[in-house]
Formats: structure tokens, sequence, C-alpha cells
């Protein structure tokens, strides 16, 4: 019987190892070079700015920290992934990362809309020591942080990077030193974190009141998030409630204020109960955490429907009382 080509590329490895190198690189062509000219991925998303230097040197511990061998900074367009963490990644967003922090594993939650989820105050002690904010967290505590950030390098990395298309002005190159004065290692990354995922709602016009829709208050100790119509009290939820109550220890005279948020779906009247039962279940927890009672408020929201996406929208925010 006659050998076929493809019988006689499996049987003769090299070839077969010159076949697939072939394959492989015109796919990749195929694939991968459009998206280099594509305006969708090489433009920057409305309100993305360049890394200030605080937020850069934040990134670079992060970095060296190896923080990207536990989380990753991409959020795939997928149900389960979007009610999680939000809105799914795009392009436009990674324009000045380089390199990128998409990451490959995921022993930590995804951390590109992690900003503004959680206070500096969280950050703070999740950094020090994770098990004070998560108990049955297997992060390592990070420290040696808590010491002044590195900056007789920062011009020169701000001026290689404007090499590869960052946008900095030679006026915020000669400032970077005087931002990072008196800063640490820790206080950077915060606000590196702090900074993640948060333009693509940069550039938007401000929701007007009369959509009714909350922002997320500024200084919100912590945020607990919610399944789609459910009350019960998540397991993540360890991590803002310990915050809270760490918050409360240092300060005798502080309270807590809590106000529950549910997304736009469903029947408004239903929502209104849902959002208190969501409230109720924090209170229960910060009671179980040592809080008093007497020292949490029970807040009604200025309306129901939380900002964000329904994912972030299905919250309960733990603020100092006002």
């Amino acid at each position: 019987m006659a050998q076929s080509n493809h019988d006689f590329i499996e049987r003769k490895v090299g070839w077969l190892i010159v076949f697939t190198l072939l394959t492989v690189s015109v796919g990749g062509l195929v694939e991968i070079v459009p998206l280099f000219f594509q305006h969708s991925t090489t433009t920057p998303v409305e309100g993305l700015k360049p890394y200030d230097p605080v937020r850069l040197v934040g990134r670079d511990v992060y970095i060296r920290e190896g923080c990207f061998n536990c989380h990753s900074q991409m959020i795939r367009p997928f149900r389960a992934e979007t009610e999680r963490y939000g809105h799914y990644s795009v392009a436009g967003e990674y324009v000045y990362d380089h390199p990128f922090q998409w990451g490959s594993k995921r022993t930590g939650p995804d951390l590109h809309r992690v900003g503004g989820r959680y206070s500096d105050q969280w950050h703070r002690i999740h950094l020090l020591n994770p098990r004070d904010v998560v108990p049955e967290s297997n992060m390592p505590a990070f420290p040696w942080l808590d010491r002044p950030a590195r900056v007789d390098d920062i011009e020169a990395k701000m001026t290689a990077l404007r090499k590869v298309g960052v946008p900095y002005s030679d006026e915020e190159i000669k400032g970077a030193r005087k931002a990072l004065e008196g800063k640490t290692e820790l206080e950077a990354v915060i606000a590196y974190l702090q900074g993640l995922g948060t333009a693509l709602n940069a550039g938007k016009p401000a929701v007007a009141a009369a959509a009714q829709t909350a922002a997320p208050a500024a200084d919100a100790l912590g945020k607990v998030f919610f399944e789609v119509g459910s009350s019960a009290l998540p397991a993540d939820a360890t991590a803002a409630v310990n915050a809270a109550a760490e918050f409360l220890k240092g300060k005798s005279d502080a309270k807590l204020d809590l106000t529950g948020y549910t997304d736009k779906s469903g029947d408004v009247e239903k929502n209104l109960e849902l959002a208190k039962e969501r409230a109720k279940a924090v209170r229960e927890a910060l009671k179980a955490a040592g809080v008093p009672e007497d020292r949490i408020n029970m807040k009604p929201p200025v309306s129901i429907t939380g900002s964000g996406g329904n994912a972030e929208a299905r919250r309960v925010e733990l603020n100092p009382a006002s």
C-alpha cells in the first residue's frame, strides 16, 4: 500500500517538528500580528492615564514580590467571572502596562477590578498580615514593605517607559522624586492596587442624581459582595468584617454605618427587603467578631441600587459613622 504524505510526516520526527513549527508560526502571524495594528487594542480607554510615580513604584514592588504568581489581572468575558469580579477586561486598559500583569494562575482572586473595593487601611492590614483580615488565607505576609520607597531610579524608569510610548512629560519626570518624598513601599503598593481597573469608568460622564444610582463611599472600610438574590453571607466576607472590627478596636468612640444595596434587576419591594437582610447578615457577622451592637448603625441608602456592574452593586458597605 502506498504511503500517504500524512504518514510520511508522522513517521519522520524531523519533518513533523518542521511542519509543526511552520503551522504555529503561520497561525501566530495570522492571529497575533493584526492585533498590533487594531485601533481597539492599541488605543487607551477613555480616562486611562499613565501610572504616577507612586503607583509606578508600587507596581514594581508588586512584580518584585511575585504577586503575579498567585493573582491574575485579566477578567475573562464569562458570566462566572463578571458576576464575581466585575466588567471583563478590555485591551485598551493595558496600553501603558510594560510588562502586562495578566498572570496565568489564581491561587488568590483576580485583582484587575480591586481598585476602590477596600479601604487603604484594609489593604495595609492585609499586606502586613493577611490572616488578620482573612483567617484562612495562605498569602505570605509582607512586613518589610513598611520602609522608604526607592526613588533613585524613578526618572530613568519613566524615561525608558516614554521611549516605548507612555506619554510622560518632562515636568512629570522631573517632579517624580518629590512625589515620592516620605512614601513607603507599602503605601506605593496600596496606591497601585487602589487604581487597578478604575479607568474603564473614569472617562464616563457622571450619573445624574435622578438616575438613583448610589455611589460607593470613598472612605468605606470594606464592602461585602453577595450572590444574585441572596442575603447569605459569602465566605470572603471575613476580610471586610475583620478590618471593620480592627478599626473599632483602635477608636473607642467610633461607630459603623452599614448600608445594603442590590443590583437593578428584580422587583423594587423585594430589593428593599433584600438590601436590609444583607445589612443584617453583616451586622450579625460583626457581632460574632466581638463588635457591640450599639456601635453598629443600620443606615438606609439614598437608593438601593448600587453603583457599578451587577456584581459590584450587590453589596453592603461598612463605613465610619458620619
